[in-house]
């Protein structure tokens, strides 16, 4: 009787082996596709990452030139209302002669010496 269990038991060693190592070998399959998944959104998670960070890159470029031309815009205003202050200065001190030269004038016409 021994024996025909011990036969019987070789016997079935060799389909069970069998079986163990098919069943062994899905699911090292498996966990090395879900491994492969995991590695593939990952590197999709890194190349949106990366998408975002260019993204973020070209708006503060862009950014940075809006308010360059602020800046430049700016400094021209600036620029102009001193050109247009200097010109109105420069046309004050002309008149004043010209005003007080009127003055005197109309006080030889008229003769008045007014207050």
């Amino acid at each position: 009787m021994v024996s025909a269990l011990a036969l019987l038991l070789t016997c079935l060693m060799g389909p069970i082996a069998f079986t163990l190592k098919a069943t062994v070998k899905d699911l090292v399959r498996q966990e090395l596709t879900s491994y492969e998944t995991a590695t593939a959104s990952d590197a999709r998670w890194k190349a949106h990452q990366d998408y975002e960070n260019e993204v973020l890159k070209r708006w503060e470029h862009d950014l940075a030139a809006v308010r360059e031309r602020a800046t430049t815009s700016e400094t021209n205003n600036l620029k102009l209302m001193i050109d247009v202050g200097n010109r109105l200065t420069s046309l004050e001190t002309k008149l004043e002669p010209l005003m007080k030269q009127h003055q005197r004038d109309g006080k030889f016409q008229t003769g008045y010496d007014g207050p």
